[in-house]
C-alpha cells in the first residue's frame, strides 16, 4: 500500500490516532479498496491484522508513544526548564568577575594603583554614532556588561596555582565526573546542578583577568539566538527549507563583505570557526590553482613564521599533505619579509615547483602585527598565486576608525577568514569564510542531491549555503551573530573594540616608563613584555608572579627566538581598571625580584 499518500488523508489520521489508543473503529466509508477489509480487531491481544501476514500489536505501540510523548514539552514545562537554567546562568555571571580566570576562587581584593605617566584626557578617541569617548579616564560598559573592579570580594578555600606556562593539568579539588548517560531521565534540577558545575572547572575566558590565548567571550543575545535557532531548528542551507534563514546568514556574510570593500559578487558562510573557514577558502584555491591531484606534491604554501598553526593543518585535511610549506621569516616589526618571500618563490619555480598560495594574517596571535597585504598581494598576482587573508583574531577591528588602515589591501585578497567568535563575542564555533568571486567557492562545493530529494523545488539563481561549504546539517548560526549586532547596534561593539585598541596602549605607556621592562608597541590589542639581559627561566618567573594569586591569566610566547610574556586585551569585560591592578602586579612582582637598579628599559 501507499503508506504516504494514504497517511495524508484526514480520515487515516483520525483511524490512526485511535488504533494508538486501543480504541481502533473500524470506518468501512472511510477506507477504499482493499484497505476496509483487511483490518481486524482482537480485543484480547490487542492485535490487528493488517493483512493475511503481518500482525500489529497496538498494546506496545501504545506504550512507544507514551514515552516518545516525553519529548513533547509544554509551555509550562519549557519555561521551568528555562527559569531554572536561568538562575545556573546568573549564578555564574555574577561570580564570574569573582574567582580565578582559569575557574578557581581568589584571595581577597587588592588596591589599584595609578601613576601619572599618562594625564586624564590624552589619547581620548572618539567612536560610534553618538560619539562616546574611550581613554584613560573613560570606561566602556560592553554588552551585558555587569561592572567590575578592584573592590570586588574573593574568598574560598580552595585556590589553585597557575604555573608559568600553563594551568596546572590533571584533576582539580572540584572536579567531578559528569552525570553519566542512563536509560532513565532525572529530573531538571538535578541536571542543572551537574551541570553547573563547569563553571567550577574551566577556563572562564569572560573574566576581567583573563588575557591569555584569543579569550572567547559570548553575550546575553548570542545565547538567545542559540536557543531560539536550536528552538526552531530549520534547516538553514537551502532556500527550499527556509528561505528566510538564508537570507539571514546572507546578509550577514555581505555585510562583513562590504566591511572589507568585498564586491556583492563574494559569496561565503558561517562556520564552526576559523580553522574551517581557512580549510573551505583553501579548498578553492586548490581547484582553482592546481586541479590535478598529481601536482599535490609540488605546491608551495608560502606562511609567515607567525601564521597561525591552523593553516598547516588544513594541508592534510585537503589531502595535499605532501605539498611544500615555506615558512617567511618576519621583520622587525613581525610582519611577513615580502623580499624573502619574493626569493622563495623564485626559487621554488626555478626548480620546477607550483606556487599556489600565500597566506597573509592582520593581527598574527603572538604579537597582533599586520602582514603588507598590498605588497604581498602585487607578488601574488606576479606569480598567479591565491592570496588568503587569515583576519580571525584582528579581522574585527576594521570597525575601528584608528585601525582601518591597517586592513588596507584586504579587499583584494581572493578569500578570508574572519572570527565572529572572537571581535563579535558570538560564542565559539563561529567562523566566517569570504571569497571574492563566489562563483569559484560555489563549484568547489556545489551539492548534487540525492534522489530522496529530486521533488524538491529548486532554483539555479539561489545561492544556497550548502553549495558554499563541505558542511550540511550544520547549526543555524545565524541568529547568534545577528541578534547582537541588531539588538546592541554596530556602534556599541566598535566602541568595545576601540576601547580595547586603547587600553593596549595603555598598558604599553605605563610599562614603557617602568625599570627593568622591555615592551613591543602593540600594532592592535596584544603588547608584549619582558625582562631584558636575563635568563628565560627569570622572566618565567617574573610571569610567576604576577599570576601567583590568580587575578590575571597571562601566558608566554616566542617570538623571533625571544621570550616574552604575552597580554592580549579582548574580553570585553576587561576596563582600565583591571588593567591598573595588572600593572601594579607587574611592578611588585618586579621589586621582588630584586633586579639590579636601572633607569629605565627602552621598548622593544
Amino acid at each position: 500500500m501507499d503508506v504516504t499518500n494514504f497517511s495524508s488523508q484526514p480520515h487515516w489520521r483520525h483511524c490512526y490516532r485511535n488504533i494508538c489508543t486501543d480504541n481502533f473503529v473500524e470506518r468501512k466509508h472511510s477506507f477504499p479498496s482493499p484497505f476496509t477489509t483487511s483490518f481486524k480487531t482482537h480485543s484480547r491481544t490487542k492485535k490487528i491484522t493488517m493483512s493475511s501476514e503481518v500482525v500489529f500489536n497496538l498494546e506496545y505501540l501504545t506504550r512507544l508513544e507514551e514515552s516518545a510523548r516525553t519529548l513533547e514539552s509544554t509551555p509550562q514545562q519549557r519555561s521551568e526548564m528555562m527559569f531554572k537554567a536561568q538562575r545556573e546562568v546568573d549564578a555564574y555571571l555574577e561570580q564570574l568577575s569573582l574567582d580565578h580566570p582559569t575557574g578557581w576562587v581568589i584571595p581577597p581584593k587588592e588596591t589599584q594603583g595609578q601613576d601619572k605617566l599618562v594625564q586624564p584626557g590624552q589619547y581620548q578617541v572618539q567612536s560610534g554614532p553618538n560619539q562616546v569617548q574611550s581613554g584613560p579616564d573613560w570606561v566602556q560598559s560592553a554588552p551585558d556588561q555587569a561592572q567590575s573592579g578592584p573592590d570586588r570580594v574573593q574568598s574560598g578555600p580552595d585556590q589553585v596555582q597557575s604555573g608559568p606556562d600553563q594551568v596546572q593539568s590533571g584533576r582539580g579539588p572540584h572536579e567531578t565526573e559528569p552525570l553519566p548517560i542512563q536509560e532513565n531521565g532525572v529530573s531538571i534540577d538535578e541536571v542543572l546542578r551537574d551541570f553547573s558545575r563547569i563553571g567550577n572547572e574551566m577556563e572562564r575566558e569572560g573574566h576581567p583577568g583573563h588575557m591569555a590565548y584569543v579569550p572567547g567571550n559570548s553575550t546575553a543575545p548570542a545565547a538567545i539566538g542559540d536557543f531560539l535557532a536550536a528552538s526552531f531548528n530549520p534547516y538553514s542551507l537551502n532556500v527550499a527549507s527556509c528561505r528566510r534563514a538564508v537570507k539571514m546568514q546572507q546578509m550577514i556574510v555581505q555585510w562583513v563583505g562590504r566591511l572589507f570593500g568585498y564586491p556583492s559578487a563574494c559569496a561565503g558562510n558561517l562556520t564552526s570557526g576559523g580553522t574551517v573557514a581557512t580549510m573551505v577558502a583553501m579548498t578553492t584555491a586548490r581547484d582553482h590553482k592546481v586541479p590535478r591531484s598529481k601536482d599535490y606534491s609540488r605546491s608551495v604554501l608560502y606562511l609567515s613564521e607567525l601564521t597561525h598553526d591552523g593553516v598547516a593543518k588544513c594541508l592534510s585535511t585537503l589531502g595535499m599533505r605532501e605539498a611544500v610549506v615555506r615558512k617567511v621569516p618576519v621583520d622587525d616589526k613581525y610582519r611577513m619579509d615580502v623580499n624573502i618571500l619574493r626569493k622563495f618563490i623564485e626559487n621554488d619555480v626555478q626548480n620546477n615547483l607550483l606556487p599556489f598560495l600565500v597566506v597573509a594574517t592582520t593581527g598574527t596571535t603572538d604579537v597582533g602585527s599586520v602582514d603588507p597585504v598590498p605588497a604581498i598581494r602585487a607578488v601574488a598576482t606576479q606569480y598567479n598565486m591565491w592570496l588568503h587573508v587569515d583576519a580571525c583574531y584582528g579581522g574585527f577591528f576594521v570597525l575601528c576608525n584608528s585601525a582601518k588602515h591597517l586592513f588596507e589591501g584586504v579587499e583584494t585578497a581572493d578569500s578570508i577568514a574572519v572570527d565572529p567568535h572572537k571581535g563579535l563575542y558570538a560564542p565559539f564555533g563561529t567562523g566566517l569564510v569570504l571569497v571574492r568571486n563566489g562563483t569559484l567557492l560555489r563549484n568547489s562545493n556545489t551539492r548534487q542531491h540525492g534522489n530522496y530529494m529530486q521533488d524538491q523545488l529548486t532554483n539555479p539563481e539561489d545561492w544556497n549555503p550548502e553549495d558554499l561549504t563541505f558542511e550540511q546539517s550544520a547549526h543555524f548560526r545565524a541568529p547568534r551573530v545577528l541578534l547582537p549586532l541588531q539588538l546592541y547596534g554596530v556602534a556599541t561593539f566598535r566602541d568595545a573594540l576601540q576601547e580595547k585598541l586603547e587600553l593596549a596602549k595603555y598598558l604599553y605607556l605605563r610599562l614603557k616608563g617602568q625599570a627593568h621592562i622591555q615592551v613591543v608597541e602593540p600594532v592592535l590589542s596584544t603588547v608584549l613584555f619582558r625582562i631584558p639581559g636575563v635568563s628565560d627561566n627569570t622572566n618565567r618567573a617574573l610571569l610567576r608572579e604576577i599570576t601567583t594569586d590568580g587575578r590575571f591569566f597571562i601566558t608566554t610566547t616566542t617570538v623571533k627566538g625571544v621570550l616574552y610574556l604575552r597580554v592580549i586585551i579582548f574580553c570585553y569585560r576587561t576596563h582600565r581598571q583591571d588593567v591598573d591592578v595588572f600593572i601594579n602586579k607587574v611592578k611588585d612582582a618586579v621589586v621582588k625580584m630584586e633586579l639590579p637598579e636601572v633607569e629605565f628599559c627602552h621598548a622593544g
